[in-house]
């Protein structure tokens, strides 16, 4: 395997460990000492990497110049730091390959008809000779990405899933094919078949039509064109190619792919294509075209940053009810479910554009000494974070807030009130976190200037204007939710518990409260109706009418009858003494401090005073009797 070609004049000179999902860095070099920056003109990168083969015993090392980190931590980064921050995206995602390459080499009796690693290697390698900026292309499309991940997952024994060893290395034949018909050259590649398709990243897609499963075929680009054989039969079956766009606004264009078709597209194991309707299609270019209007119109800054860093979207069906998604393997792909206007289109692209830009930081300095153990609370999910979660969710968060700050000037009547609410929303959320993580002992310097810099943009978006009752129902969704990710995931010092059990049965006074810090992960996930029935009575009258309230104790909250909501949520706890819905709406019925700050430690209270007596204590007098030890 010729390691001399460009491509593969990538070596590592000292220890690089990857601080997202893979962690295979870790296994393969060993574990860094993390590096703080420097107060110079630059952030030294984690690794060194040659790239280039005009001096291949050269090394070329990765810095993060100041100016770069300084217009992250502001919020808008120029096309030039995008592309300071893509480069070593694409240094990184080599040596990955090459990684992945030398893996591969030495487990070739697993890779059936893609043993050949070379062979995909050498026609990579000529490609990049003829067209390098193709090669780039190709390997920095998205998909590429999360296949890499996955593939060097796979070689280095790590495998999430069953998918077979030869499957994902047979990927890597397409990866090279897709980057030898770009350049035009002419070749023959087995390639694998996946869902009955081959598909080529950032080309396109050949269905293979045939009553038996096939796992392989032959692709060949001869002066005439692409052929496939398959089973023995050769045919030139037509290519679905992607479907590019380019959105023009103001002199800001962006150019991207509706990704359809390609299998990890997802981000998951490999999936079918699905495909879009002509009428799908239009829908979502005619979005996407509003969205870019907008956005070249009133937040010029983000539509440089996307200008220069989105390269594919995802649409995702209505049934996944998923926002929008972004994986730190896809640098510049956005995953979401089709939105109903411009305004929610364009803020999904601001949102999740900007988990790309810390994806990227994080490969290049340490804003955090993290052991990624998720025992952190993000008031945006329902499961633990680590400190890194929490720094990717406040920073992208943050430039919703500023979104929704400017939003709520610019939308029509119709929507001020809804706008009013994401803004606030989100900046009582943002700040929540820039409170958890201001002295955390984790965060590095580069960590800490970070996050005040969050700080300092959330100063720049006051609370002016919310209306009251707006304000009122965020405070009421946001205890709501924190009272039911602690019952779900804080677990009580079970010395506190016994010592409050004893004094609640001698009818003493409680000891002062501690807060518990042992987090668990819990399988429990999704939000409670109540928090939804609050917000559509707040944002969206007709919507709020359409769900209708079924139960009892959330009418009587809703109504403003606390004294009803209290008595029926206690109702339902004596049936269903573990039920955390209606813990939480007991806290919020009742405004107890105990219940609002700590409900784990009310409710393991409850249940081990039932446990010693035979008689579970009516909660809401727990809570008042708390209540006493909470302030």
């Amino acid at each position: 395997m010729s390691r001399r070609s460009c491509l593969i004049s990538l070596r590592c000179t000292c220890p690089i460990s990857e601080r997202c999902a893979l962690r295979c860095w870790t296994r393969r070099f060993g574990r860094p000492s993390p590096r703080r920056g420097s107060a110079g003109s630059a952030i030294p990168f984690r690794g060194s990497v040659t790239r280039g083969d005009a001096n291949p015993a050269g090394v070329t090392t990765h810095h993060l110049p100041r100016f770069v980190f300084d217009q992250i931590c502001d919020g808008s980064v120029s096309r030039e730091g995008i592309t300071v921050l893509r480069n070593g995206q694409y240094s990184l995602r080599k040596l990955r390959l090459r990684t992945f390459a030398e893996e591969a080499a030495a487990t070739v009796d697993q890779q059936g008809p893609f043993a050949e690693v070379e062979s995909a290697w050498d026609l990579l390698a000529e490609a990049e000779r003829t067209s390098p900026e193709v090669v780039e292309d190709v390997l920095m499309y998205p998909m590429v990405g999360v296949w890499l991940s996955r593939a060097l997952r796979q070689v280095l024994g790590m495998a999430l899933d069953t998918t077979p060893l030869w499957s994902e290395v047979g990927v890597f034949h397409l990866v090279a094919a897709a980057a030898a018909v770009r350049s035009g050259l002419l070749f023959e590649i087995v390639v694998p078949v996946v869902h009955g398709a081959v598909m080529l990243p950032s080309v396109g897609a050949f269905r293979i039509a045939t009553s038996f499963p096939v796992g392989h075929a032959i692709l060949r680009n001869t002066r005439h064109g692409l052929t496939l054989t398959v089973l023995g039969r050769t045919t030139s079956p037509p290519l679905e190619p992607v479907k590019r766009h380019r959105a023009a606004a103001r002199g800001r264009i962006v150019e991207l792919v509706f990704d359809d078709l390609d299998p990890y597209r997802e981000f998951t194991a490999p999936l079918p294509a699905g495909p879009l309707s002509d009428q799908e299609s239009a829908e979502w270019r005619k979005l996407m075209d509003e969205a870019w209007d907008l956005l070249t119109a009133c937040h010029p800054e983000c539509a440089d940053e996307l200008s220069a860093c989105l390269a594919a979207v995802v649409p995702l069906s209505v049934e996944q009810q998923v926002f929008a998604a972004s994986s730190t393997a896809a640098f510049g792909c956005i995953a979401m479910s089709p939105k109903r206007s411009a305004l929610e289109f364009a803020e999904a692209l601001v949102h999740e554009i900007q988990h790309s830009k810390v994806n990227a930081l994080l490969d290049l300095v340490v804003l955090c000494e993290d052991d990624d153990v998720c025992r952190f609370y993000a008031p945006w999910l329902d499961h633990p974070r680590p400190v890194t979660g929490l720094l990717h969710g406040l920073y992208a968060f943050c430039s919703v807030v500023e979104f929704w700050y400017l939003q709520r000037d610019l939308v029509p009547a119709s929507l001020v009130r809804r706008a009013h609410f994401n803004f606030a929303y989100r900046r009582h959320q943002v700040a929540q976190v820039v409170r958890t993580l201001s002295g955390a002992p984790e965060l590095t310097d580069l960590g800490r200037t970070f996050v005040a810099a969050v700080s300092v943009r959330l100063a720049a978006c006051p609370l002016l204007g919310v209306p009251g009752e707006v304000t009122e129902a965020i405070e009421w969704i946001i205890a709501a939710h924190r009272g039911v990710w602690r019952l779900r995931h804080v677990r009580p010092d079970e010395d506190v518990v016994a010592a409050l059990t004893d004094a609640w049965i001698e009818k003493r006074g409680p000891s002062r409260l501690c807060r518990a810090d042992l987090v668990a992960t819990s399988p429990e996930t999704g939000r409670t109706t109540l928090a939804t029935l609050i917000k559509a009575r707040v944002v969206d009258p007709e919507r709020f009418a359409a769900l209708g309230v079924v139960d009892d104790a959330e009418a009587a909250f809703l109504s403003g009858d606390m004294d009803r909501a209290a008595e029926c949520f206690t109702t339902r706890l004596d049936v269903a003494p573990e039920d955390v819905t209606a813990w939480s709406g007991l806290a919020l019925a009742l405004d107890s401090t105990a219940l609002r700050r700590l409900p784990e430690v009310v409710r393991a209270v409850r249940r081990s005073v039932a446990a010693s007596t035979g008689r579970a204590p009516d909660p809401g007098q727990l809570a008042a009797w708390l209540d006493q030890a909470a302030g």
